[in-house]
């Protein structure tokens, strides 16, 4: 480095920093670039040196030469990392002289956490919202529904000897049965059942041999593991039901088109869920090359009865969201046309409850 010598103690600071630090001499080429840096781009401090900036950060702005005057601050930056997914950040640009060189200082600060804390924040509200209308509702329709099966039952008795009445009445009863599975499906299970140590790639497994027969021969399963993550405590057949349903509506998404399910699981560390920040923390995304979800309905998916299908009942994936709740979990959706990733979020130091 010709600017910045690595035994000084000025050095030492700015690669201490969790701050990203790139500093551009006046041919606006990379001279230094902090770890915090190389980390956000995922590349190497050193390997970057005497590249141009745009590189890194194309677009960010029409002209580096406009802001040699005064510091610009642009917001929403999104980092298009291969492999990896987009990144949001802020980057402060400031025209600044190191040791009689006029340059440039860039700051870039990740925004992305802070933004999922407040989507997971709105999410968790909105669905909470919901679920308290649907139970609302559950309660108001349950009662009619036990009196019309109460009264149904009763005419069958008195009606036995006549198979046309018999045949209406047993008409009403399977619908009124029906609507009373329907009602306790948006409710979802009122609590988890035992949990235990699962191994969460066992947990796909078993998910994928239940659909193994009704996905159709356009539809490819691509698996990618961290074989690294430890059991997780979970009620098993609870968790069964989230990541079947999650995964049958990848499936479906792609009857049409075909093309590749991806299910991947990974660690992250030091991971934020509601209001915890947990050490370590188990993701398993879907990812499906579907049509994607309607704008229109996109906020609203985890609503009961919010679907974008002709025959769905909207009830998947708020029972989903409600079975990761109870374990501490999180659902989080993102989509667009080709690129639908449900990614579920599940905390590796659970404690039994």
């Amino acid at each position: 480095m010709k600017l910045i010598k690595k035994q000084t103690v000025f050095y030492e600071m700015l690669e201490g920093l969790t701050t990203a630090v790139i500093w551009l001499d006046h041919n606006e080429t990379i001279q230094f670039m902090n770890v915090a840096a190389g980390e956000i781009f995922q590349v190497s401090p050193n390997r970057m040196e005497g590249k141009h900036w745009s590189l890194l950060l194309p677009g960010v702005v029409d002209d580096m030469a406009h802001t040699a005057e005064k510091r610009i601050t642009v917001h929403e930056y999104v980092v298009n990392i291969q492999g990896l997914e987009k990144l949001r950040v802020s980057c402060t640009i400031s025209p600044y002289e190191l040791q009689d060189e006029h340059g440039w200082l860039l700051e870039i600060y990740n925004t992305e956490r802070h933004h999922r804390i407040v989507e997971e924040d709105e999410r968790w509200h909105q669905y909470e919202a919901g679920n308290l209308l649907v139970k609302t509702l559950a309660h108001e329709v349950k009662n009619p529904l036990a009196g019309i099966l109460g009264a149904t039952q009763l005419l069958q008795k008195r009606c036995s000897g006549d198979e046309k009445d018999q045949a209406f009445l047993d008409i009403i009863s399977n619908e009124v049965l029906r609507l009373k599975n329907l009602v306790n499906r948006m409710l979802g299970p009122e609590k988890s059942g035992l949990k235990e140590p699962h191994n969460v790639h066992e947990l796909i497994r078993y998910v994928l041999k239940i659909v193994e027969n009704e996905k159709p021969e356009n539809v490819y399963i691509k698996l990618d593991y961290d074989p690294s993550i430890p059991d997780i405590t979970m009620d098993f057949e609870a968790m069964v039901q989230a990541m079947l349903n999650l995964i049958q509506n990848g499936i479906q998404a792609m009857e049409t088109t075909g093309g590749f399910l991806t299910i991947r699981t990974r660690v992250e560390h030091k991971f934020t869920l509601g209001a915890k920040t947990y050490p370590l923390v188990a993701t398993i995304s879907i990812k499906d090359e579907g049509i994607g979800i309607p704008i229109e309905v996109f906020d609203s998916i985890f609503y009961p009865m919010v679907t974008s299908k002709k025959s769905g009942t909207g009830i998947g994936l708020p029972v989903a969201q409600n079975v990761l709740r109870q374990h501490d979990g999180l659902i989080v959706a993102e989509s667009e046309p080709g690129n639908t990733v449900f990614t579920v979020y599940l905390p590796l130091d659970q404690k039994e409850k």
